[in-house]
């Protein structure tokens, strides 16, 4: 059984949370239903079936992908080697996706340790975590035959979209408020909790209190610097003096707010040809 010593994570495979398919399966009990982590074959009175995923050849050309109908954040991968063969992973690679168009190599195609023997565990921290719709391994290099089960994770209750946050902050004090006051303050805003990307950000004011210098009475409020994690609310006054300002602000993020032209990795250009099945040139008899 999956082990579940750190509560915070989810096993995404244990639990059915996203659709595996593979490259080739060298047969009806190698395949990608036999890929889960500690999988073992307990059909009393029977021959002996697969433990783990092995392909139909070991090549580098051979891969194992995990999809879920909406991006998910994955923080951790547990790969290990077949329950009853010596068969197994040495390095790996991993490939993902945010729309299944565009797909990145992972740390720039870092070529990653797997396992030295087929039932250990070898765990590897995503850290960036990745965000995506679609995941890959890509074997690099093996023992004796390409041999697999493994395990994604993802925070406990990580719900990636949408999301909202709303707050109210003020002044609070009388920086803008004397003729030798600076013309605009800052105040620094925390989301109570991370978003999983850049949010939108839309302000308010709700009170305002303001003495008038030659007639005017102007002032403005201003979200910059926006992270996942907060903004800077810029405060702006002009030829009056603000004794008190505050506003209401609304955060929003969802998924396709995800832009993929920010992300840093390496775009891999041969997905098409690598994950699609070419079309047999050979009449059907």
């Amino acid at each position: 059984m999956t082990d579940f010593t750190n509560q915070d994570l989810v096993p995404c495979f244990a639990f059915a949370c996203l659709n595996l398919r593979s490259s080739s399966d060298f047969d009806a009990d190698h395949g990608v239903k036999q890929s889960i982590l500690n999988f073992k074959y307990d059909r009393k009175g029977m021959s002996k079936g697969g433990e783990g995923w092995k392909p139909s050849i070991s090549d580098k050309n051979q891969f194992i992908i995990a999809s879920s109908m909406i991006p998910m954040k994955f923080v951790k991968l547990d790969i290990q080697g077949s329950g009853n063969s010596d068969s197994f992973i040495t390095s790996y690679i991993i490939r993902y996706s945010l729309n299944n168009k565009k797909w990145f190599e992972y740390k720039n195609g870092e070529i990653f340790k797997g396992n030295i023997d087929n039932e250990s565990i070898v765990s590897l921290e995503l850290n960036p975590p990745i965000i995506a719709r679609s995941i890959s391994i890509h074997p690099q290099t093996w023992k004796n035959d390409i041999g697999l089960r493994w395990e994604l994770y993802t925070k406990e209750f990580e719900e990636l979209s949408p999301q909202i946050q709303m707050g109210t902050i003020s002044i609070g004090d009388k920086t803008l408020g004397n003729q030798k006051s600076p013309l605009e303050y800052t105040r620094k805003v925390i989301f109570e909790k991370e978003f999983a990307g850049i949010p939108k950000i839309s302000v308010g004011i709700t009170s305002l209190d303001y003495s008038n210098i030659n007639g005017h009475h102007r002032c403005s409020v201003e979200a910059k610097n926006i992270t996942s994690k907060g903004f800077d609310c810029i405060f702006k006054r002009y030829d009056n003096l603000i004794n008190e300002l505050s506003i209401d602000y609304t955060a929003a993020w969802t998924d396709d707010l995800i832009d993929s032209n920010l992300i840093q990795d390496k775009e891999f250009k041969n997905a098409n040809s690598l994950f699609f099945y070419k079309k047999s040139s050979q009449p059907l008899q």
